[in-house]
């Protein structure tokens, strides 16, 4: 059968996923925001990218606005109208008081003293509130998105296939013979080949990708829309660039394990084991290998 392309606009969101949203270098930031609601003008490239982001996310681009304000998310709908409430008490603001009232703190009176939509607000400025997501949200040493997301997301990313039938593998990625490493080169240069590696992996990833530290000497890729063979051709390209060089020569590789989504993977866990059992069998096969799951529909 034929799986049917999907539109991700139509794709359950989670509050992870917008926070991940608010690192991404596209993100809606408030100042962005503040320009649209009329703080200062909008630049020509700032109106090419507002139109985009209207067209790419429909009704959401409403809940986004809101979101890079308040940190608390609205339904779409819901979004609309209190943005279209928010932008005429700011205009009442201003006028009342005789000078422009800024965009946040108009939307932020509006929806803690008005519509009572928000209880005890908070500001934060904007940086601190990046650097608050990303600690949460990313392992400290690699940079990569931690061992808790990760889960939250397979778990999204299988839900999203059954659903809708959309195709998503996840491929796990261990370091070959890595306790061996520390023992003669010692832990400080674990961690730099640690590092590097997770560095490469983010380099060789596709944007879509969503690529983990999944525990210890081992990281994960999930692969959303990506169907069986294309995973096997994105891992040999991890696998082969992730190789690192030791300080005394010898290079380091890495196995790697890819599992896609089929009818019998039911859950997220069912997808983590076949993903696990692949990468048992690379390393059976030698290492610096990678080993596609069985196929299962």
């Amino acid at each position: 059968m034929k799986v049917p392309k999907v539109d991700a606009r139509q794709l359950e969101e989670t509050d992870a996923d917008r926070r991940r949203g608010m690192l991404d270098d596209h993100a809606l930031t408030v100042d962005l925001v503040s320009a649209l609601a009329g703080d200062r003008q909008l630049t020509d490239a700032e109106n090419e990218r507002l139109g985009q982001l209207k067209k790419e996310r429909g009704h959401r681009f409403f809940s986004d606005l809101l979101y890079s304000i308040t940190h608390q998310y609205f339904p779409p709908l819901i979004a609309e109208k209190l943005w279209t409430a928010v932008l005429v008490h700011k205009k009442e603001l201003s006028t009342v008081l005789g000078r422009n009232v800024r965009t946040v703190v108009a939307t932020l009176d509006y929806l803690s003293n008005i519509t009572s939509n928000m209880s005890s607000a908070t500001l934060v400025g904007e940086r601190v509130i990046e650097e608050i997501v990303g600690l949460s949200l990313r392992d400290g040493l690699t940079g990569l998105f931690n061992h808790t997301y990760f889960f939250q997301q397979i778990d999204l990313e299988v839900r999203r296939s059954l659903r809708y039938g959309a195709h998503v593998c996840l491929a796990l990625i261990d370091i070959d013979d890595f306790k061996a490493v520390n023992d003669s080169y010692g832990h400080q240069e674990g961690d730099r080949i640690l590092a590097a590696m997770g560095r490469t992996l983010l380099h060789v990833a596709r944007d879509s990708d969503i690529c983990c530290r999944y525990g210890g000497e081992e990281f994960a890729a999930i692969l959303p829309l990506t169907d069986r063979q294309e995973a096997g051709a994105i891992a040999e390209r991890m696998r082969t660039a992730m190789a690192e060089s030791l300080s005394g020569g010898e290079t380091v590789t890495v196995s790697v394990g890819v599992a896609a989504c089929g009818k019998k993977t039911q859950r997220y866990q069912d997808l983590v084991e076949k993903a696990d059992a692949a990468l048992y069998q690379a390393k059976r096969n030698g290492k610096n290998c990678v080993v596609m799951g069985a196929a299962d529909g």
